[in-house]
């Protein structure tokens, strides 16, 4: 299996684990992507109106991480661990 093929399916994965979640429920769905060793493609996880919702909430931590993942750099992640965002 390409790596191309690998990512679909394990993006295919985490979106459809979400749907039909909403707000604090899509949390612990998406953030464990972050989680997975052979994801590295979040925007499609970032796309999903429920991870929207979580900007502005006491969840947006979550939010936070996926959006790190996605954009971030290894110094904004070694920032963001300094100042225990993460």
């Amino acid at each position: 299996m390409d790596i191309e093929q690998k990512q679909a399916e394990l993006i295919d994965h985490f979106t459809k684990a979400s749907v039909g979640s909403e707000g604090i429920g899509s949390c612990p769905r998406n953030c464990r992507a972050t989680l997975h060793p052979s994801l590295f493609a979040f925007s499609e996880i970032l796309a999903m109106p429920a991870v929207a919702e979580l900007e502005g909430t006491e969840n947006a931590m979550y939010l936070e991480v996926l959006l790190l993942f996605a954009h971030g750099t290894w110094n904004d992640y070694k920032i963001a661990e300094t100042n225990k965002v993460l």
